[in-house]
């Protein structure tokens, strides 16, 4: 005989099966992760005026501080605000100012006399990039002040990279390497990190680019 209390239990076996075919299929798909794709193209498209731009994988967390540390040239020429965090370190030798940024970041200052001798130094320092495996990304001009700054970007794995400045990099990393120019000038940076941490990193990059001030 079909009575009222097996009939409430069909009735509650009936709903629970509906939760389980309609319910959970839905959550399931929700909480599905995208993972980023394995080998993502090196160049995009890069913004008139701002930072060129390279296509990355999983992001690092950002720094929101404001800039609190100030370099000084040695000869009195310009400063430069760098991030948070920065702290001065042993250059690869002694013509080079080094530090270490955040975002596993690394700036290198050559240190040059006069302008003719800073041009040259940048075009030798690329031809040292494109001659061992690195490559060129892409490029920008920045306004600075009443200056400009010319902006290259290039990619290079970190075996390379290490062999060519004499300092460590981890060989399984693509590298992000941002050259600034200052045409007229003694001054010439150049910023290394992680190419995934590049998007990340340019808000700080391109104020770092735009803190120098020229005496």
């Amino acid at each position: 005989m079909f009575s009222l209390k097996n009939s409430w239990y069909w009735l509650i076996g009936l709903t629970g099966l509906f939760f389980f075919l309609i319910v959970m299929p839905v959550n399931a798909d929700d909480s599905t992760v995208s993972l980023p794709p394995l080998n993502p193209s090196p160049l995009i498209e890069s913004a008139p005026g701002g930072l060129p731009q390279m296509e990355s994988g999983e992001q690092l967390p950002s720094f929101d501080q404001p800039n609190i540390n100030v370099y000084q040239d040695p000869q009195g020429k310009y400063t430069i605000t760098f991030p948070q965090g920065t702290t001065q370190q042993q250059g690869p030798d002694d013509d080079i100012v080094a530090f270490s940024l955040p975002d596993q970041a690394k700036a290198y200052l050559p240190k040059v006399t006069n302008p003719e001798e800073n041009l040259e130094a940048f075009l030798d320092i690329e031809d040292d990039i494109l001659g061992q495996g690195g490559n060129k990304v892409g490029q920008s001009v920045i306004q600075v002040g009443d200056r400009t700054a010319q902006v290259n970007l290039y990619g290079m794995e970190g075996n390379a990279l290490s062999q060519m400045i004499g300092q460590e990099f981890n060989q399984n990393l693509m590298y992000a390497i941002v050259m600034v120019l200052y045409p007229n000038t003694n001054l010439m940076t150049i910023i290394i990190l992680p190419k995934d941490a590049y998007k990340n990193a340019q808000p700080w990059i391109l104020e770092t680019i735009k803190g120098v001030v020229f005496q």
